[in-house]
């Protein structure tokens, strides 16, 4: 009986870890759902997004820091409404980190 308890002990244990790794935004997905229509899934700036930085540009990437990524898409910039009605931070923070790695 001490094993089968500890054993459901050890489960609910793992099963409180693994939660918030299973539920962490996916970044690539949110943005290819939500940023790529104007940013394109390239990181290329389409038509509809002429003036913004094109988010694969090396230089772009070497100077603006993810913090900055989130604050544009938090507040918006220029023609771009902010995201903080419709995404959470976290899937904020998700789409930022994941712009970061677009090449």
């Amino acid at each position: 009986m001490k094993k089968l308890a500890l054993l459901l002990a050890a489960c609910a244990v793992i099963a409180l870890v693994a939660a918030p790794a299973a539920q962490a935004a996916d970044g690539k997905a949110l943005y290819d759902a939500k940023c790529a229509m104007c940013h394109g899934k390239d990181g290329v700036a389409k038509p509809m997004a002429k003036g913004s930085a094109n988010l694969n540009d090396a230089k772009w990437q070497e100077a603006t820091k993810v913090e900055a990524v989130e604050t544009v898409v938090t507040d918006g910039k220029g023609k771009m409404k902010g995201y903080k009605d419709k995404m959470s931070g976290e899937e904020i923070k998700a789409v930022a980190t994941y712009v970061k790695t677009i090449k």
